[in-house]
């Protein structure tokens, strides 16, 4: 067993950091997401579902087609390949705790990489072999 404080975690983060891994076992995933007041995600996908708890603060979470205020005590769940963005648009921080499987090889496959994203300026998606950050993207919808 291991006991992680996630709001000594909050506190603890680098500058900047949005995402922090509580958890990475075999077939599970479990984090911590901070959004400052004022922040927005990209659009992007994932080859896996996700689950978001909302610890504390509010946001809005935005797909292709739907908009879901977040405030605490909801929870939400994002199928995989589904295109989702999170905001929050309030002046108090907002913490998500998120929970996925690991993606099997037919996931993977079927997303060509662990991350999609929408490119702003063409609409077109990018893809990420290991999901983002340092990952060179390719556009991929030519």
């Amino acid at each position: 067993m291991k006991l992680i404080d996630i709001f000594a975690a909050v506190k603890d983060r680098k500058k900047g950091q949005r995402r922090m891994d509580l958890f990475r076992r075999e077939n599970l995933e479990t984090w911590i997401l901070y959004f400052p007041p004022g922040d927005v995600q990209r659009m992007h996908n994932h080859p896996s579902d996700r689950a978001y708890y909302v610890l504390t603060g509010r946001g809005v979470m935005k797909g292709l087609n739907e908009t879901h205020e977040l405030s605490p005590g909801k929870v939400l769940s994002i199928p995989a390949h589904e295109y989702y963005e999170g905001s929050n648009p309030h002046d108090e921080p907002m913490i998500l705790l998120g929970n996925s499987h690991r993606p099997t090889a037919e996931d993977l496959a079927k997303a060509g990489g662990k991350r999609s994203e929408i490119d702003e300026a063409t609409g077109k998606r990018i893809v990420y072999q290991h999901g983002g950050g340092r990952d060179e993207g390719k556009i991929v919808d030519a």
